[in-house]
């Protein structure tokens, strides 16, 4: 480290103050709730595809489905990046870009400083510089998740080498601890595939640990690696049980226990990094204990459904049959989007 400068293995260099400019240009407008077309800079393209970027550096322009897939990949790595910020930061930048529920619909960057400014009751100048503050703190949250992907290897199961034809999970709540039992049936692209890497995102409220997983391979593979990438995120490696030829089909299972429960979110959402044809969810809740609502959530963005409150309409909810369980199926999944089930519990009787 020299400077605000990281030096890294391969790539152009990362500087905190070229990710705070890329940062400062995502604010203009609605954000990254609107057209951000040419306003993606290198390092924050690389951060949501992982191409890094090559001299000269330069906005990254892409253009219909692509630029939406884009503008989705990037909501996604920061609102996952700035859970790393303290809450009141956090909550600075994410007002700033429109990815607070809060903002999301308001057109400028204007009125979302003012919203910031009422939120935390200061005048709207204070509320520029804790922008500001927030600003360059996640942008050295960045360069280092930038620097640390640089400095590994590259992965074999890459999204280019195989995709998930179908994706099966059970999240069991009638148990002793919540347990997830995870089918995934995927299709090799290539010749030779010999393991998959798959990853678990945690979100961590601000300031506080993460609550303990548990994952263990039940069948068709063996879990070989386990790696904390980030805070909120843990990679494992699966080793297949032999090769797969280009085209060749395979199934393995995993299941996850939650170890605490205490902090769960109400939600089991699949947010895809890679092709998913089909999602198939099962959720069993506890006949003693069954929640107020269930909701579809399809193709939301990470904010949508992390900050959701209130009781969703009708058209939106899922029934629960008599063995307690709220089931639904999903086809042609959307990347970096997530779809899944989202509930709410009765408010407790305090008269």
């Amino acid at each position: 480290m020299e400077g605000d400068k990281i030096v890294t293995p391969e790539g152009v260099p990362i500087t905190q103050a070229a990710l705070a400019g890329e940062l400062q240009a995502l604010r203009r407008g609605r954000g990254l709730r609107g057209d951000v077309t040419g306003r993606i800079g290198p390092f924050l393209h690389e951060l949501a595809t992982g191409a890094a970027p090559q001299p000269p550096a330069g906005a990254m322009a892409a253009t219909g489905s692509d630029a939406a897939r884009l503008r989705a990949a990037v909501a996604g790595q920061l609102a996952s990046l700035t859970r790393r910020l303290p809450e009141d930061l956090a909550l600075a930048i994410l007002a700033a870009l429109a990815l607070h529920e809060d903002t999301r619909n308001m057109r400028t960057y204007e009125s979302r400083r003012q919203w910031l400014a009422e939120r935390i009751d200061r005048v709207p100048r204070t509320a520029e510089r804790r922008i500001d503050s927030a600003q360059e703190l996640l942008a050295q949250e960045i360069a280092a998740e930038l620097a640390n992907r640089r400095a590994r290897p590259p992965s074999v199961a890459d999204e280019e080498q195989w995709y998930v034809e179908r994706f099966t999970a059970l999240l069991l709540l009638d148990g002793k601890h919540p347990e997830a039992i995870e089918r995934r049936v995927i299709r090799a692209s290539v010749d030779g595939l010999a393991e998959v890497t798959i990853a678990l995102d945690v979100p961590v409220e601000a300031g506080q640990p993460r609550f303990p997983l548990n994952l263990e391979a039940v069948s068709g593979g063996d879990l070989d690696v386990v790696e904390d990438t980030a805070p909120t995120r843990t990679r494992y490696v699966i080793r297949l049980p032999r090769p797969l030829r280009a085209g060749e089909a395979h199934e393995f299972a995993t299941r996850v226990r939650v170890l605490d429960e205490r902090s769960m979110r109400d939600y089991y959402v699949l947010r895809p990094e890679r092709r998913c044809d089909r999602f198939d969810l099962r959720v069993r809740f506890s006949r003693e204990r069954l929640p107020a609502w269930v909701r579809r959530v399809t193709d939301e963005d990470v904010y949508s459904y992390n900050t959701y409150a209130g009781v969703p309409p009708a058209g939106e909810r899922v029934s629960i049959d008599l063995a307690g369980e709220a089931v639904e199926a999903f086809a042609r999944l959307r990347p970096h989007y997530g779809s899944g089930l989202q509930w709410g519990w009765p408010v407790p009787y305090l008269g």
